[in-house]
């Protein structure tokens, strides 16, 4: 719908504007990251209940772009996180426990597969994404795996309404808190530097180099 202006107002999500972009100018095909599309990605991977987040996501796993998740597909990125769990010496947690694990929490329409609209779901926006996360960030998932339910509990009553804000702000007083430790040390460093100066000019006077000194006639 059109406002007073006459404009839309409605604005663009960021994939929108990338498809724009690739229409106009044709596909992107970089080897590098610009900064929008870092800012995409850190969205994406710091809160996976949004929906463009999970669009996201699923087209990454949607290798042969059926709009469909099958087995096949999931346990090709799962079999990177089982290596990595023997690497790290982690008790392994086998595909058929860890998919029907998801599929006992997403509840898809079809057992067979996935599509996006099981992850869209209201009942189940908050732990769709782990299923991501089993299949790309293995510390995510671990976590998830060993949860607390008091932790949990809190985390659903804090303040926040998103993942995205709960890391933001996190992440913001982790950064403060490090900006101050820089600042003291830097204090110490100065006020050390200081004091070597004060006992420099103390054995510099108790040899006789410094002040006013008598004639030796």
């Amino acid at each position: 719908e059109e406002g007073e202006g006459g404009g839309n107002d409605q604005q663009s999500s960021p994939t929108d504007d990338q498809q724009t972009q690739q229409q106009q100018n044709g596909p992107i095909n970089r080897d590098y990251l610009s900064y929008e599309d870092f800012i995409f990605f850190m969205l994406s991977e710091e809160d996976k209940a949004n929906e463009i987040s999970v669009r996201y996501w699923f087209t990454c796993i949607d290798v042969d772009g059926d709009g469909k998740l099958n087995n096949m597909e999931m346990r090709s990125f799962y079999a990177v996180q089982l290596h990595r769990m023997q690497c790290m010496g982690h008790e392994i947690v086998p595909f058929e426990d860890m998919l029907c694990q998801m599929i006992d929490m997403i509840k898809p329409g079809n057992n067979d597969y996935l599509v996006v609209e099981d992850f869209l779901q209201v009942e189940c926006a908050q732990v769709s994404g782990a299923l991501f996360d089993a299949l790309f960030n293995l510390n995510k998932y671990l976590q998830f795996e060993q949860r607390d339910p008091f932790m949990e509990r809190q985390k659903r009553e804090d303040e926040f309404e998103t993942d995205w804000d709960r890391f933001a702000c996190i992440d913001y007083n982790r950064l403060a808190m490090e900006e101050e430790a820089r600042e003291e040390e830097a204090m110490e460093i100065d006020w050390v530097t200081v004091d070597d100066e004060d006992d420099d000019g103390d054995d510099f006077n108790s040899l006789g180099l410094g002040g006013a000194s008598e004639a030796p006639f």
